[in-house]
């Protein structure tokens, strides 16, 4: 992917809050460089501009639409970052260019949108002859405690996966351009526009398709004095065809929380926890744990059929509890949608 001095040339499309984000993360890699910006809303190519001055980086280009950096040849990568409801058509130029492409959540929002898509991806052309990269933005599988919950879940140390819920308590939705974001009909909604991380997260980890998908939501507290649709908490809990379930737990009015997500999962040998910062962490504390593993006696799994009372404390099992280090600079960029 990268060119022949070993630099990835990059363009973003889209440059509000969250192309904000991935334009500092990019600054932060030796190997890439912001070559391009595309956005028609003025004030916020202007901050990107400054935000890329401010780094040092002079040689950048400014235009109003994406077409026209999707013609730039030495734009090798582009990020999608617009808002939800563009990502079809956006995405349709942009696999047509050849170029690689990482697309913020969702793909799409609708689902016959997505699987054109996908199928359009899949199509040989681009470089080469072969078909240029495309992911869809789920970081959450690499916050760092969150990533040790899937490795020792893979790695089979919790025994047959049963149980995974998933708890986000966090801020409502930011002001974004137009407020695009506070409609069903511009995002996907809610359980798309936010919690199709947690819906990714529960495939991955659990390793297994949905088969049934219970859920109850509203519009409690947030944006009821705007004009909103948008759900700001919610309950899903969905079966898999492996036979474990998982469930998730959204609230939108809880920033005054410590963790901001939550996750717990349950095998037949024991648990694993993984805790994610709240907003507005900007620093990683090394003594605050947000990882453990819990994992359960086996001579009390052998005995419990016959026991009558309780295990004791040191009956249940052994708990390990752990940092997963954070790298700082990464806490420095605006918070998660």
């Amino acid at each position: 992917m990268p060119n022949q001095q070993g630099e990835l040339r990059l363009g973003v499309i889209g440059t509000g809050c969250i192309g904000m984000e991935h334009i500092r993360n990019a600054l932060l890699l030796p190997s890439v460089r912001v070559v391009a910006i595309a956005d028609p809303h003025e004030p916020s190519r202007q901050t990107a501009l400054a935000e890329l001055q401010h780094a040092g980086v002079r040689e950048v280009i400014a235009l109003e639409r994406d077409a026209e950096m999707l013609q730039l040849s030495d734009v090798d990568a582009v990020l999608v970052c617009t808002p939800n409801d563009t990502h079809h058509a956006v995405m349709r130029q942009v696999l047509a260019s050849g170029k690689h492409c990482l697309v913020e959540k969702p793909l799409c929002t609708l689902i016959s949108h997505c699987a054109e898509t996908v199928a359009l991806a899949r199509q040989p052309g681009g470089f080469g002859g072969t078909a240029p990269l495309l992911w869809c933005g789920m970081e959450y599988r690499y916050i760092p405690a969150i990533a040790r919950l899937i490795q020792e879940a893979d790695q089979g140390l919790i025994g047959d996966l049963r149980m995974l819920s998933i708890r986000e308590h966090r801020f409502p939705f930011l002001k974004k351009v137009g407020n695009w974001n506070r409609t069903n009909e511009r995002t996907g909604g809610t359980l798309v526009e936010k919690c199709v991380h947690f819906f990714d997260l529960m495939r991955r980890i659990l390793r297994s398709e949905p088969r049934r998908i219970f859920a109850s939501g509203g519009q409690e507290v947030n944006h009821k004095s705007v004009d909103s649709d948008v759900l700001d908490s919610a309950y899903v809990i969905v079966d898999f065809q492996s036979g474990a379930r998982a469930m998730l737990e959204l609230c939108m009015f809880a920033e005054a929380s410590k963790h901001q997500e939550e996750v717990s999962l349950v095998g037949t040998r024991g648990k694993l926890e993984a805790f994610a910062p709240s907003h507005g962490t900007k620093q990683d504390d090394e003594s605050e744990v947000n990882f453990r593993r819990c994992l359960r006696s086996s001579k009390f799994i052998a005995e419990y059929e016959e026991r009558a009372r309780p295990p004791a404390d040191l009956e249940c099992g052994t708990i390990v509890e752990a940092h997963e280090k954070i790298d700082a600079r990464l806490m420095q960029a605006p918070s998660r949608t």
